[in-house]
Formats: C-alpha cells, structure tokens, sequence
C-alpha cells in the first residue's frame, strides 16, 4: 500500500510529529506498519480501473469557508485500455476534525464501463468552527496513481470563527494600588485615599480582526470620572491588555467600574460589558487586644470569683466605646472606656461560678478588623450532669408534616449529676436555632425535654439536635442529627355560588372550601357583605376541614350591599399562595316601592264625627315583584284609624287603597300613614280640610250687598249689550220680568245648609232661608242661592254660552284640582283642597 503525504495512518502521523526526539520509537512504528501490511487484503491495482481525475476536485487545500456545509465534487474515470470491462467498486468520503476523529462516513458505489466518466457530489454539512479533514478513498477495480489521476485525497477546509470580542472575566483583570504619580503603593489592596490602575485583556476568539475602543467609568460614591483607550486592534483569535490609571481617589467602602467596548459590534453583546465593585478597604484605626484572668485554682460552684479584664489599643489612633461581659447571656459587668493610642484599660469585676462561659467584648467606635474584642472563658465545675434515661434520638409522633406545620420533638434525660439543674432540647437548621422550655430535674430525677421547631422544606428536612443547659454539664456528646419526612405545603381554594335574592329571604349564597390532598385543617371562616370595599360579617365560626371539598348555604336575609363575601384564615398552620377571600355580586334587581295619598277625601270637606274615607296609591317603579305587607292609617296623635292588608305588586304595577273611618276634629286634619313590606317600612303624611262647625250664630254670616249691587249692575250692562247686538237679526221677543234680585230684609234662620260653589266645589254654609248672592271666599265665586230660575229661551241661552264670563280654569301644580280665577288675575292663588298657594300663571 502507498500513502500519500498527510495519509498516513495515525500511528505514524503522530509519531511524525514528534519530531527527531521521537528516534526511538521510530523502529518500532515500522515493524508495526508492516504487520498491518501483512493483514491488509490485496486490492486490484493495476493500470487498469477506476481513478479520481484531480482537476476535477472542486475543493482547494485549506480553503476556507463561512456556512456550516460545503459542497464537494469531483469526478470518477475508467483507463481505457481496450478490455471492454466493467469497474465496480466503492467511494469512502469521510469528515475527520483535527485530531483525527471520524466525525461522519458516507459510501457510493460505482459501476463504470471501460472509457466511461461519474460525477460524485456530496454535501458536507454540520462543519464545527475551525479546520475539518476531508478523506477520499476507494476499493474495489481502481486503478493506479499517476499524474492527475488520484486513487484518494485530503482536503483541509477551515470555517471561520464570526467576530467574537470580549471583556476578560473579574477574575483575570487585575487591579492594583498606585499613587497619584502612577507609581506601585506596594499595598496588596486598595486601602481608603488610594487612586488606582486596572489591567483589562480584551479578547478576539473570531476569526476577524476587531478595530475599536475600550470605555471605563469609575464611581467612588462622591465623584466619577470616565476615561477612553486609543482606537485598537485586535487579530483573529489574538487577546489584548489595556491599562486605565485612575484620577479620582478611592474611598472606603466600594468603588464601581463599569468597562465597555466601542467598535465593531459581534454577535453576542452580553460580554462587550463589565461591571465591577472593587472593595476599598479602611483609614488606619484602632487594634484592640481583649484579655480576661482569674485564680483558676480549686473553683468550687457558688463561690465567688475575681475577675481581671484588660483591653490594650496597638493601633495609631485612640478608641471610645464600651466594654461588656456576659456569663451565659447574663450581664455581669459593662463600662465605657477611652483608650489612647498604644495605652491599656484595665478592671475588675466578680461572678459566682457555676458551669458555663463568661464572654468580654469591647463596641463602640470603629476598630480594625485585626482587632481581639471579644474573649471568652469556658467555666466547668461539678453541677447537674444530664444525659440519656431512654432512646438516644428526639422522637415526634404528630405527623404526617406538611411545609408550614409545626412539629415537636421529645426526649427522655436524667439527672447524674450531684446538684439540681436545668436542661432544654436545642434544634438546629437551616432556617435557625430552637430551643425548648427548661426542665428542671433534681439530681438522679429523669423528665421529659421537648422543643417545637417549624418545618420549612418539602421532601425531607433535617435538624441537628443537643441538650443545653445554663446550670449544669452534658454527659458526652449528646447530640445527632434527625430527619422528617415532609410533604409540599397544604392548599385551599374558596368560591361563592348561586348568590341569589328573593322577596321571602332576601340575599342567600352557596360557599366551598376546596382543601388539597394531605391531613385535616383547622381554619376560620367568615361570611358577610358589604358595599364600596366596606365589609360587615355576619357568620365568624372556627372548623376542622378535611382533604376536597367542604361547603354550604347561607341567608344574610334583606341586606342593602352590592356583594357577599367569604374570608379564611388557617389557624395554627401556614397555606400555600391561596387566595384568602372571595366576593360575588349580588343580583340588584329589586321591587322599588313608593306611596302617596290621593289629594281629595270623600267628601270633600269631611264634618268632624262623620263618616269620611281617603285612599293611597301603592306603585312598583322596579324590576320584579315586591313583597305583600300592611298600610296602617293614623291620625296626628298615632291613634290608628284603619289598616289593611297589601298584595305583591308586580313591576310597573300599582294598588289603590281605601280608608273608612270616623273623621277626626279639626279645622285642617293631619293624617299618617305607615305601609310595612317585608323588613321595610315607609310613613307619609298629608293635612286634610275639614268643613265649619254645624252650629254657627248668626251674625258670623255677612251678606255681600255690595258685591251683589255690583253684580246685578254687571249683568245688566251685558244684557242689554247682548239684545242691542240681537235686535239687528232676531225679532224682539218678550220676556217676563225678573224678581228683583236685591235682597229683602228678612229675618234670616239660626239653621244654616250646605251647599257647593259651582266653580270650585267649596261647601258654604249659609242659612237656610238667605236668598240671594253669595261670594266663595276660595276662587271669588259670586253665584245665586234661593232665588227661583227664569225660563229662558233657546237662543238667549246659545248666547248665554257664547258670552265669556271673563275668567280662565287652571289646575293646582299639586292636587290637579280645578280652580276658576280671573283672566287677567296673575298674582297667587291658594287651593282649597291641599292648601297649596302657587302663582296664577303657573297653573
């Protein structure tokens, strides 16, 4: 077999590589070489076959490409030479990366006759960034190599990598500490009034040159400042540094920096940004050194001890602050101290000793960090002794747990020890520290220590647990680690449906509560209504609901509110995202009841003591039907005059009711009445006119003579107008004379009458034998009593109602009764029936 340069097996391609160092190993590749040459089966290759016609090969070595594919083509000859046999066999195209790996393998075959030419043309397709191998070869009747006649061949192509510029990570650009000149502080951070210079790669991993500049914004908290690299360019897969020395000053705390690239613009933008927060160290400050001491010899628990504090500033600066001492979270001593630069303070305090720690800090003014200000001394002396008096791990029976539940464990302890003490269980967690009550047990006494830790994490959560005790000593380490099982926290979902009104029960509404998969809840349900986010409940009851769906139907009864409302509130347990209320509209359709009293009685003008009737209209100006109920008549004083009993009235519909009763006293009677429907109630009211007492003396009656006079007067002038006009057309004809119309002097009766006024129907009372006129004092009605009508002929009655009386009829704005007043009168008119004074012209 004969390769070409660049096929070569692997093993000799690498060991090529190598180099001249590789000698050695060189011998040993070409007994291996030729081992693979004595397994290779024999393959025809003789002058005649099929060869590759490198012309024809329509890719160039190294070529380079931007796609992902590639097109490859080349053609496939048969030597002629005259045999006039088919060449069959096949082509091996094969895609390699750099190292040498098949990335694919694709097969054609071919079957030429002798002279006779093929086209092979494949598309290569998912090329990788950077250089992909292109390997052709065949088998079967090839012929052989010579020339421009090829039996396989490589091709290298390379894709190019698009413009991919970045900013380094925070990680690989380096800041460092100068001074104003630029030159080192030799600090290896950057400390309070430092400037300070930033090395920043910028990187090329494109295939293309990047040309631009680099943009740096520095933010100490009080100033800015923004500087700009000169234009650079980067080549192809090339990185380059770019330095940035500051202006500004840092200050303690944090300096913000924010680099950015300006220039030709890549695909991806996301890391042609950086922002950094570089941390600026303290000014110089004090260093504190705390120190506590005692007489450790022969401590006995209750006796007394002296102890020795002092705290020593080593820094440049004084110290101002306190100084406090704790033995087991109680304070046993504290003092405020100022401390000079490179002087001490000194004290002492005593205690009572027992087992547990004594802790001296010192706070204040601001030290640094390198500082020693808290000591602690760890006391043990004999005391209570606690340890296991059962199993050797809390135990918790109140499960199943659900995330938000609370859960408590229980552990028995004994008291070993030869004085009495107090011990608690202690949990620990992610989620914090938990104690438990102390339990105080007399020595060789055993209890119960128990601790109530909240569970915050599904699946599984895990505490780690230990006694504690303030006043005593934990046989060994008696600790360890327990778990629980803990499923996703507990849902619920609530809903009002069917809310519904209706006349008999007014505003009624069906509820649920829909709780998730897991134990029984206890939870607090309210159901009410209310209107403009004003809630009123009227239902508060605690239950017990258990996994689905809990409900039921509630009557609110006649409530004035635009919705119902359901709230709830999980008792001793914690939901997920649930939503704790829930409201529903109330339908609004309602009966809108109004009544009003008819504007005349019956009669007219009641007599006090007579029998006398009124009436009220009853409407439904609403949508539906309204309730049935009672209307209730009353005098001024309440005294119930008559009632009856109302049907539902249906909308738009109206009802009329009647009242007979005994008319009460009174000039003007002031009537009420009261109409309950449902849970409502509505009062109206309205003054009623009452007629004259029936016994009146006689001279409380004065006849009009001089509007009589005038009368008369009136009438003949209109007469004789009237006959003059008709004397012209119509034969005179001859009439009786008429009764003097003046009143005679005749001894008038003690009895009086009723009559009406024929305008206005106002009763008059006048006595029994007055013939005569009489004038209404309500419309200034002037009309004829006792005195005997004359016959009057046709014609002089058709001119009788041709001839206008001079006045007009209007009606009363608020009663609609009829009046008659002058035609000319405008000014205010007063009805006789409601007493309502209005404007003539407004009538």
């Amino acid at each position: 077999m004969v390769w070409r340069e660049g096929q070569e097996p692997k093993l000799i391609q690498g060991i090529m590589a190598d180099g001249a160092n590789r000698n050695g190993n060189v011998i040993f590749a070409i007994l291996v070489t030729f081992c693979l040459l004595s397994l290779t089966p024999s393959v025809s290759a003789n002058s005649d076959g099929v060869v590759i016609i490198e012309d024809s090969i329509n890719i160039t070595d190294f070529q380079t490409i931007e796609d992902s594919y590639v097109e490859l083509r080349f053609n496939l000859t048969s030597v002629d030479d005259g045999s006039l046999d088919n060449f069959v066999g096949n082509v091996f195209v094969e895609t390699l990366s750099i190292e040498g790996i098949i990335l694919t393998n694709t097969t054609y075959s071919f079957d030429l006759a002798e002279g006779s030419s093929q086209e092979v043309l494949t598309n290569l397709s998912q090329l990788s960034y950077g250089y992909t191998i292109i390997s052709v070869n065949m088998e079967g009747d090839i012929g052989i190599e010579s020339g421009n006649n090829l039996i396989s061949f490589q091709r290298t192509i390379q894709r190019l990598k698009p413009l991919n510029v970045s900013i380094a990570s925070e990680s690989s650009i380096i800041v460092e500490s100068i001074k104003s000149d630029t030159s080192p502080t030799g600090n290896n951070s950057i400390s309070d009034g430092d400037f300070v210079q930033l090395q920043i790669p910028i990187i090329n991993n494109g295939d293309y040159a990047w040309t631009g500049k680099v943009n740096l914004a520095l933010d100490n908290g009080i100033v800015s400042e923004t500087l700009d690299s000169e234009t650079i360019t980067i080549g192809g897969m090339n990185t380059s540094i770019v330095y940035f020395n500051s202006t500004i000053q840092a200050y303690e705390g944090m300096l913000n920096a924010s680099i950015s690239l300006n220039g030709t613009v890549d695909s991806y933008e996301d890391d042609n940004h950086r922002n950094l927060t570089l941390t600026v160290g303290p000014p110089p400050l004090p260093v504190l050194h705390t120190v506590i001491s005692y007489e450790n010899q022969g401590l006995e628990s209750g006796a007394s001890l002296d102890i020795n504090l002092n705290v020593s500033n080593n820094g440049s600066i004084g110290f101002s602050g306190n100084v406090l001492c704790e033995f087991d979270e109680m304070v046993v001593f504290s003092a405020t101290v100022d401390i000079a630069s490179l002087l001490s303070y000194s004290d002492q305090f005593t205690l009572t000793v027992r087992p547990g720690n004594l802790v001296c800090s010192v706070s204040g003014q601001r030290f640094d960090p390198s500082s020693i200000s808290s000591v602690t001394e760890v006391f043990s002396v004999e005391s209570a002794l606690f340890e296991y008096a059962g199993g050797s791990s809390p135990a918790s029976t109140d499960g199943p747990w659900h995330v938000g539940d609370d859960s408590t464990f229980s552990l028995l302890v004994r008291n070993t020890g030869t004085k009495s003490g107090s011990v608690s269980l202690r949990m620990t967690s992610l989620t914090g520290e938990y104690i438990g009550n102390p339990v105080q047990l007399s020595p060789d006494e055993a209890g119960e220590i128990t601790v109530t830790v909240p569970l915050t994490t599904s699946d599984t959560e895990t505490f780690n647990w230990s006694l504690y005790t303030v006043d005593g000593e934990i046989s060994g380490d008696i600790s360890g680690q327990v778990s629980l099982p803990v499923a996703a926290r507990q849902s619920y979902d609530i809903t009002i449906f069917d809310v519904t009104w209706t006349i008999e029960e007014g505003v009624s509404a069906s509820w649920m509560v829909n709780l998730s998969t897991g134990v029984n809840r206890d939870i607090n349900v309210k159901l009410g209504y209310g209107s403009n986010s004003d809630d009123y409940f009227s239902y508060d009851v605690d239950m017990e609901i258990s996994s689905g769906s809990t409900g039921g139907v509630t009557n609110f009864g006649h409530v004035d509110a635009e919705y119902v409302i359901i709230r709830v509130d999980e008792i001793n347990w914690t939901a997920a995202s649930s939503f704790s209320s829930f409201s529903k509209s109330i339908p609004q359709e309602r009966p809108v009841y109004s009544f009003a009293f008819n504007s005349l009685s019956t009669p007219n003008r009641p007599v006090a003591g007579g029998s006398a009737s009124v009436s009220v209209v009853l409407e439904n100006q609403g949508t539906v039907t309204g309730a049935s109920g009672k209307v209730i008549l009353y005098d001024k004083d309440g005294y119930k005059l008559d009632e009856s009993i109302t049907k539902q009235i249906t909308p738009g519909g109206s009802e009329t009711i009647s009242f007979d009763f005994i008319w009460p006293a009174g000039d003007e009677v002031k009537l009420n009445c009261k109409w309950d429907y449902a849970t409502e109630s509505q009062v109206i009211d309205r003054t009623f006119v009452s007629s004259i007492s029936v016994t009146e003396q006689s001279n409380e009656f004065t006849i009009p003579w001089s509007g009589i006079f005038a009368g008369f007067a009136i009438a003949s002038l209109v007469i004789l107008i009237i006959r003059i006009r008709n004397s012209e057309d119509k034969p005179k004809k001859k009439r009786e004379p008429s009764k003097s119309a003046k009143s005679q002097q005749l001894q008038l009766s003690d009895i009086k009458i009723e009559i009406a006024c024929p305008v206005c129907a106002r009763q008059l009372r006048v006595p029994e034998n007055y013939q005569g006129s009489v004038r209404c004092p309500d419309c200034s009605q002037s009309f004829d009593v006792g005195l005997e009508q004359e016959a009057v002929d046709e014609d002089d009655e058709q001119e009788a109602e041709d001839i206008g009386d001079g006045k007009i009829e209007i009606s009363c704005p608020d009663c609609s009764q009829s009046l008659r007043i002058p035609e000319s009168y405008d000014g205010s008119v007063r009805c006789p029936s409601c007493k309502s004074v209005f404007k003539a012209n407004d009538g």
